[in-house]
């Protein structure tokens, strides 16, 4: 994958994440609306506001919408939890290429100095550690569509 389609993938990846967090705002409100209805339909009822009957359909009805928000709401926590896992391996992979260019460069001006020799090793190490990691992040997520 090219810089560019990472970062393009990257922004793609944070457009949606923002769009999941104003989602899961908006059922959060819902929830709490739900939850705020159910606790008032009985003192209607207690009070004659409301047929018992009436209230006690009214009461399933929230019931079911409440279910079916929370429902919701779980699914959008796992495709936002997929998609933070992905957007993390891209910003991984992204910080890898970017080591191995500085390293290369490094490289080609030669290790003249002790800092410049550190500097290489700590590159080295990262880019070792860095592409595992990202590795380990694939191979997961493959096994798991499989």
């Amino acid at each position: 994958m090219s810089v560019s389609q990472l970062e393009k993938a990257m922004a793609n990846l944070r457009i949606g994440l923002a769009e999941m967090e104003n989602k899961e705002a908006q059922l959060d409100a819902q929830i709490s609306q739900f939850r705020q209805q159910l606790r008032r339909v009985p003192r209607q009822a207690m009070y004659g506001q409301a047929s018992l009957d009436a209230s006690l359909a009214a009461m399933g009805e929230i019931e079911e919408r409440l279910a079916d928000a929370e429902a919701v709401r779980r699914r959008l926590l796992q495709i936002k939890a997929s998609a933070t896992q992905e957007l993390e391996s891209l910003v991984l992979l992204k910080q890898v290429d970017e080591a191995r260019t500085t390293l290369a460069d490094l490289k080609r001006r030669g290790a003249a100095d002790e800092e410049t020799a550190t500097e290489i090793r700590r590159l080295e190490v990262f880019i070792a550690e860095g592409s595992k990691r990202a590795e380990q992040a694939i191979t997961s997520r493959y096994e798991e569509r499989g």
